[in-house]
């Protein structure tokens, strides 16, 4: 075997200085850093999170139920508003009142929403006009659909940002914007989903996309919320889409009308208040 040998000379001062350089272009590049400034899975969260929201909301919305039977989809719509509040008494997160106005069999339908900062579960409670009944919707009722919608009694509470671990899956395009994925893991159990891929904007922290996973990782919905346009300070949803892969049905909510900073009342959000037409 040919013997290779290495001489090794002294290096003037200009050539160790671009010596050195040279190994460290080359650490560099074997051996990436870590860029301290880095988006993670929970920062970005805290980003949509922290957009600016206004203290209080009314939103009169039209919503269109879509079945499909074959090749042909039957529709049918409704009109309803919903009306929510912020907090900041260290008790409550928000509050929130979703009232129907048409068509004349749902008329007066109302269903309240309590979002506690330390329960596991808001308080919710559901107003049936025909029945003149105030119903408070239990823990068990959660997974259950919401007045024959998409959306479950479960999708209508507000999640805390502690409920959930957050991994950073990647990006992709979705409607034309480039987005972070994000996996959102419930630390608590007592939820029917096992996971949620969140679609964030990364341009202006908007939630573009959930997909909803249950704990066979199993796909049972996706939520798309493809436009968004700036009211003054506040960005507001167009247009929500959730669609159920298991039936192929799905719930359209166009928004119509929306109200900021109007100074509403507490007792707007009370159970006595829901029984008013």
């Amino acid at each position: 075997m040919k013997n290779i040998n290495f001489k090794i000379k002294l290096l003037g001062k200009k050539q160790l200085v671009d010596f050195i350089k040279l190994l460290s272009l080359i650490i560099t590049i074997s051996f990436p850093t870590y860029n301290m400034g880095q988006e993670t899975g929970l920062s970005i969260i805290k980003k949509m999170d922290e957009l600016k929201k206004p203290s209080d909301s009314e939103t009169i919305m039209k919503m269109t139920l879509v079945s499909t039977k074959g090749n042909k989809e039957r529709s049918r719509s409704r009109v309803l508003t919903t009306i929510e509040k912020k907090y900041d008494d260290g008790i409550y997160k928000m509050k929130s009142l979703l009232k129907f106005s048409e068509p004349k069999e749902v008329n007066g339908t109302a269903f309240l929403t309590w979002n506690r900062l330390d329960a596991k579960y808001d308080d919710q409670w559901l107003y049936l006009p025909a029945l003149r009944k105030v119903k408070r919707i239990r823990a068990k009722d959660k997974e259950r659909s919401f007045m024959g919608t998409d959306f479950s009694y479960e999708d209508l509470s507000g999640r805390d940002l502690e409920s959930d671990s957050y991994e950073l899956l990647g990006e992709d395009i979705i409607y034309g914007t480039q987005c972070y994925k994000i996996n959102a893991i419930p630390i608590e159990k007592k939820t029917q989903y096992g996971s949620r891929v969140i679609w964030v904007d990364k341009k202006n922290y908007l939630m573009k996309r959930i997909e909803f996973y249950n704990k066979k990782n199993e796909q049972l919905k996706i939520l798309d919320i493809p436009d968004h346009v700036k009211n003054g300070e506040y960005w507001t949803q167009t247009k929500l889409v959730m669609k159920n892969l298991k039936n192929g049905h799905r719930t359209e909510l166009d928004i119509i009308k929306v109200s900021y900073d109007q100074g509403l009342k507490d007792n707007v959000f009370t159970e006595s208040y829901l029984k008013r037409n």
